[in-house]
């Protein structure tokens, strides 16, 4: 038999419409409409196996965000594009004063020839001295060569590249505004690393040694910056990182002799995935609950140390765009194999579609778009098309699953919510399924760019 943790399945009916929840949906007389336009109608005229954007939904997201941080004096909003590289969705962004973050030399050469009028963009990642040839310029490179022209800012990322800078900045005989990025995660109280989390950033107890580095050099120092993770559902984690982050400001401030402008939170602002109030993996708090307790945590430790405070930047990703897309799929089969939930098979893969729900076991919230209003009666897993016994958007055997929905046959239209963050960067082409195509609620087809370098 199966195992799984059976939790209360939220109707659509209770969460649809819900900021936080399912904003660009709506229901009504039987039928659930994206950004106004029926889902039925839209699987009939465009097909399934086909990605929906709302636009609308960027623009109230981004709204929002700023609104929740309009009582700070300076508040400067930052899009991470590795969460959807889209330029519609970079360039909206854009258009509502959202500087760019990006974390190598592809996604600056992306930035700089898809994007218009960018008005500041912020350099992070790790290997920023290396490039993929040797007649390349790198991205520490690239940013010296485009400061003077661009408002770019780049955050050193170890020892290592503050040492590669200063070097060749002595060479040049130029001049270099810089930040450093933190790793605070050791000092964040029962803070769970995911893997890896730990190599990004300068540990804290490294900073003299950075700081001796840059004195009496050509960089200055003006940022600083730290990113404890993504998806951080716990509020007062990103609290206490904003109040760490402040209180080594003031340090630097005094032993560098130079005002950080910028305090940069990072992202980690998490999505209510599950689309109910009390999971323990969703969220504890609101983007207006987030902006008021680290404004007032940075406040205070600026008044106590009778300096002013800085502009405040966050590099959100995931709670801008998660939300403005929903994926379409079709039920096909219906196998019910002997000691199992039954299985909805569907003309969709999760494999090739939504990677994180096989990788990462990530919940995206599936209804049954052709009997909304039906109570739900039947557990289900629900598998793609692919040939591969993990290709599941919910499965009892971890956290995706299964669901309880509606008895669902052949021919019902499934939604899948939430996935315009990262999904789409990490498609692929397993058993040469092509990409699935992205509409807007209207059908206009969105087209992606090339992706090679070579054509930036």
């Amino acid at each position: 038999m199966e195992r799984f943790t059976q939790m209360s399945t939220p109707h659509p009916k209770n969460y649809i419409g819900k900021k936080d929840y399912a904003e660009p949906l709506k229901l009504t007389n039987n039928q659930i409409f994206f950004e106004g336009v029926s889902i039925q109608k839209l699987a009939e005229t465009l097909g399934t196996r086909i990605y929906l954007l709302s636009l609308d939904q960027l623009k109230r997201n981004a709204q929002r965000l700023q609104e929740a941080f309009k009582n700070y004096p300076s508040f400067k909003p930052c899009y991470a594009l590795a969460a959807n590289h889209l330029p519609q969705v970079a360039q909206t962004l854009v258009d509502q004063k959202f500087g760019i973050e990006v974390v190598n030399i592809y996604e600056l050469k992306y930035t700089l020839t898809q994007l218009k009028n960018v008005p500041y963009i912020i350099c992070n990642g790790a290997s920023k001295s290396w490039s993929s040839k040797k007649q390349d310029k790198n991205l520490i490179q690239t940013v010296i060569s485009l400061q003077k022209e661009r408002n770019i800012t780049l955050n050193f990322n170890s020892i290592e590249e503050i040492k590669y800078a200063k070097n060749l900045c002595q060479k040049q005989k130029t001049e270099l505004e810089a930040g450093i990025s933190l790793n605070l995660t050791h000092h964040i109280q029962n803070y769970e690393k995911p893997s890896g989390a730990t190599r990004f950033g300068i540990p804290p107890e490294q900073l003299p040694q950075a700081i001796k580095l840059l004195k009496n050099s050509k960089i200055k120092i003006t940022s600083l910056q730290s990113h404890i993770g993504t998806q951080i559902t716990q509020l007062q984690k990103l609290v206490q990182n904003a109040q760490l982050l402040s209180q080594y400001a003031t340090q630097i401030t005094k032993k560098l002799g130079t005002t950080i402008e910028n305090l940069n939170l990072g992202g980690g602002i998490a999505v209510n995935y599950y689309k109910t109030e009390n999971h323990p993996l969703n969220p504890n708090y609101t983007i207006e609950e987030y902006a008021k307790k680290t404004t007032q945590q940075i406040t205070k430790t600026y008044q106590e140390n009778k300096t002013v405070p800085p502009t405040i930047i966050i590099e959100t990703g995931r709670w801008l765009t998660a939300n403005i897309m929903i994926f379409l799929i079709k039920a096909t089969e219906i196998s019910k194999p002997l000691q199992q939930h039954p299985w909805i098979i569907t003309d969709g893969s999760a494999l090739t579609d939504t990677n994180d729900a096989v990788w990462i076991a990530q919940h995206f919230e599936i209804i049954n778009a052709t009997k909304p209003t039906q109570k739900p009666t039947q557990y289900y897993n629900i598998s793609g098309i692919t040939c591969d016994s993990n290709d599941a958007f919910a499965w009892s055997k971890n956290n995706t699953g299964p669901r309880k929905l509606p008895k669902t046959q052949p021919g019902d239209i499934l939604i899948v919510l939430d996935v315009g963050a990262y999904q789409l960067a990490l498609r692929n082409a397993f058993n040469l399924l092509p990409k699935a195509p992205i509409y807007t609620p209207e059908g206009k087809a969105i087209n992606e760019p090339n992706m090679e370098i070579n054509s930036f």
